[in-house]
C-alpha cells in the first residue's frame, strides 16, 4: 500500500516536471526606449558686412591695384599726367571737369604716342556739386544705366576709329570716369574693368 502511494507521488511528480517544461517560457518584458533627445537651436547671425568708405587718393600712384599697373609696364604705358607722373598735372592745357570738381586725373600712355592714352580720373561728389555734374554728361549724349548697387553710369563705346570709349560711374560720394582713346567693344570692356579696378583702391 505505501509502496503505491510512492507510485503514484512519483508519476504525480513526474507529470508536474513535464507539464512544467512544457510550458511557454515568458516572453520578455521590452524596456520603454528613452526618448531621443531633441536638438536645441542655435541661432546663427550672419556677420555684418564691413562699411566701406570713398577716400579720395592723394594722387595717381594709388588708383589702381599693383596687378593692374605691371599690366600697363608689359604695354609700355606709364604715369605721363596727373600727380604722381612723369610731367605732373602740366600735362594737361586745361583742368578736366573731374580736376575742377576737386578730384584728380591721371593720363596712362607711351610718351610720344598719343593714341595710346588711358585717362583715367576720381573726384568727389557733394550735394553742391553733383547736379552740375550729371547734367554735363547727360549734355553729352551718353548712355544712362543704374547698376546693381544703385549707382549711376554715363557711358558710351566708341569705335576702333574716332570715337572713344567713354565710363563715367556717379554714385552719392564719388565720380569714376575711364576714357581711352580707342573705342569698340573690347576698350569699353576695358574701360568698365578698369572703373571697377579704381573702385576697388578708393572704397576702403
Amino acid at each position: 500500500m505505501i509502496a503505491q502511494r510512492l507510485l503514484v507521488g512519483t508519476a504525480v511528480l513526474v507529470l508536474v516536471g513535464g507539464l512544467a517544461a512544457c510550458a511557454p517560457a515568458a516572453e520578455p518584458v521590452a524596456e520603454p526606449e528613452a526618448p531621443e533627445p531633441t536638438p536645441t537651436a542655435v541661432e546663427t547671425t550672419e556677420p555684418e558686412p564691413e562699411p566701406v568708405f570713398f577716400t579720395m587718393p592723394a594722387d595717381c600712384t594709388t588708383i589702381l591695384p599693383q596687378s593692374r599697373l605691371d599690366a600697363f609696364a608689359e604695354q609700355n604705358l606709364e604715369l605721363l599726367g596727373g600727380p604722381g607722373g612723369v610731367y605732373g598735372d602740366e600735362y594737361f592745357f586745361d583742368p578736366t571737369p573731374e580736376q575742377l570738381a576737386g578730384g584728380i586725373s591721371c593720363v596712362y600712355a607711351e610718351d610720344g604716342v598719343d593714341l595710346s592714352s588711358l585717362l583715367i580720373s576720381v573726384a568727389p561728389i557733394t550735394a553742391a556739386n553733383r547736379a552740375g555734374i550729371v547734367n554735363d554728361l547727360t549734355a553729352q549724349g551718353l548712355n544712362e544705366a543704374t547698376t546693381d548697387d544703385g549707382a549711376v553710369t554715363y557711358s558710351q563705346q566708341g569705335d576702333e576709329g574716332v570715337v572713344p570709349a567713354i565710363y563715367n560711374v556717379i554714385t552719392d560720394d564719388s565720380w569714376i570716369s575711364v576714357i581711352s582713346t580707342f573705342g569698340g567693344e573690347v576698350f569699353y570692356e576695358e574701360a568698365v574693368t578698369l572703373a571697377t579696378e579704381v573702385a576697388g583702391e578708393v572704397y576702403q
